[in-house]
């Protein structure tokens, strides 16, 4: 019997798989990642709605009060602030949660930062499933679609805790005149990451070779996706894994190249199927592609409530699921 098909040994392989990967809370490595950012641009500001503690900016308070804005819960009015400070010069970045800064801050996102292309970097922190017991009002599974949609904005979602201290530098960094939005967890996520591991965005990092399936995915999903490959390599089949950490503009050449040699391709988004990265890859494959595609997300529903391990699970975000859908799409 094959390791997918044994519910004993696969528990135990996915187990062992897990615990050699630490765990860092998100929120803690934004705020860490906010402090270095300002100690090395004196130019930047944290605006945020009153979610200093939920964003891991309480410190913030004590060393640097004043380049910290507080607009208090007023997310519209966080983001119209923000590109103020843009067109005055400044560097804001934009601290709140997803669900809010893309949708009940939409408008201001494309007419006050994007249309005016002011470098405004909207963290939207709390994403997909993280804030699982937080109901749909606080889960966002719409953000990707919506935001990758505004002409002139950059979406990247970072694939583990360190991978996002690279992100906001490079969000940064970036010359371009053109808003950002970083798609950022909540609690504890494993650190895949190599140390001095590069990050460019548009560019995706291919973190496991093959030539039978490739499984694209970002976020937290990665880790999913790094699974499912170790899990499928014991069934004999070698999965490539592309952390596509940047939607846009997203790395045409790497979905080509994985194009030219695998027989399937898995996309896995905690996200709606709808608009997000699995729609990005497959309006690069528009022109044809000879080989099945499938996407693993949130369906046309709202979730249900509960801890963010178990929703993934039950809604077949996870390497176990990964993998089984690899093998039968290749059969």
């Amino acid at each position: 019997m094959s390791l997918l098909d044994h519910p004993a040994r696969l528990r135990e392989h996915v187990a062992a798989f897990r615990a050699a990967r630490p765990r860092k809370d998100v929120r803690a490595q934004f705020g860490e990642s906010m402090l270095a950012l300002l100690e090395r641009r004196p130019e930047v500001v944290a605006v945020t709605a009153d979610l200093m503690h939920a964003t891991g900016l309480a410190g913030l308070q004590r060393t640097h009060a004043d380049r910290l804005v507080n607009v208090g819960i007023a997310e519209q009015n966080m983001t119209g602030v923000a590109a103020g400070l843009a067109a005055c010069g400044k560097l804001p970045v934009v601290c709140g949660y997803a669900a809010f800064t893309t949708l009940r801050a939409v408008e201001q996102a494309k007419v006050d930062c994007a249309y005016n292309e002011l470098k405004v970097i909207l963290a939207g922190l709390a994403c997909g499933l993280s804030y699982g017991v937080g109901g749909p009002t606080h889960q966002t599974f719409e953000d990707v679609a919506i935001m990758r949609a505004i002409p002139n904005m950059i979406v990247v979602a970072p694939s583990d805790p360190v991978e996002l201290g690279r992100a906001l530098d490079a969000a940064a960094d970036l010359s371009d005149a053109a808003p950002v939005y970083l798609r950022l967890g909540r609690g504890p996520e494993h650190v895949i990451s190599a140390p001095g591991a590069p990050f460019e965005i548009g560019r995706a990092v291919r973190l496991a070779e093959g030539r039978d399936v490739c499984i694209v995915a970002h976020g937290a999903m990665v880790m999913e996706a790094l699974l499912a490959s170790d899990l499928l390599r014991a069934e004999g089949i070698a999965a490539e894994v592309l952390n596509m950490h940047t939607v846009k503009p997203i790395d045409r050449e790497a979905i080509l190249a994985a194009a030219e040699h695998v027989r399937a391709m898995v996309v896995v988004e905690e996200h709606s199927v709808i608009g997000g990265l699995g729609s990005a890859v497959l309006e690069v494959l528009e022109r044809g592609h000879a080989f099945p595609v499938t996407r693993i997300g949130i369906e046309d529903t709202y979730p249900p409530i509960g801890p963010t391990v178990e929703l993934r699970e039950a809604l077949g975000l996870c390497g176990r699921n990964i993998a089984r859908t690899a093998r039968d799409l290749l059969n």
